[in-house]
């Protein structure tokens, strides 16, 4: 199992952040995310918690010999699911990888949260497992999709401040 940890600080207030968690897709960033899907958004009528829950396509990261050994698909899905609290000061998001679970499983959560300054703490964990019956290949599994995790989680950073930039 790797485990992948990333804090950073977005230099927007919570609320501009939240309001356009919804947005961060499409942008010339991430150019991996092939497709955005909203299956479900509702509000709890308790608390005025917004919960969506979106598919995303992404495009296979993994070297062309290995997506032929293994016939893996050109186009993988995610299932998203995020809560913004009503007040619009947090968030939290949970996902994980819908096919090729046989061999890697992502778990992730990501809070959103404000900060003093007016600046937004984002604080991302993903759990990455392989059940791969081979342990050596397991490792290796692991870490291809932990450097590609962190790669990825860069570009993010790099859309999302676009996003919100107002582009």
């Amino acid at each position: 199992m790797k485990v992948f940890e990333n804090d950073l600080v977005y230099n927007y207030p919570a609320s501009h952040t939240l309001n356009l968690l919804h947005r961060k897709y499409p942008n010339p960033f991430a150019t991996h995310v092939y497709s955005v899907d909203t299956m479900e958004r509702s509000i709890d009528p308790e608390t005025g918690i917004l919960r969506s829950e979106r598919l995303i396509g992404v495009q296979q990261g993994a070297p062309k010999w290995v997506t032929k050994l293994f016939h893996l698909p050109p186009i993988a899905y995610v299932r998203e699911v995020v809560f913004i609290d009503p007040s619009g000061t947090s968030a939290t998001s949970m996902s994980v990888n819908l096919n090729l679970a046989q061999y890697i499983s992502c778990l992730e959560h990501i809070t959103y949260t404000p900060r003093p300054d007016n600046t937004t703490l984002f604080r991302q964990r993903a759990m990455l497992v392989s059940g791969f019956p081979t342990k050596l290949i397991a490792r290796k599994i692991e870490q291809a999709s932990y450097d590609r995790f962190k790669s990825n989680a860069g570009i993010g950073k790099q859309g999302f401040d676009w996003v919100l930039a107002g582009n």
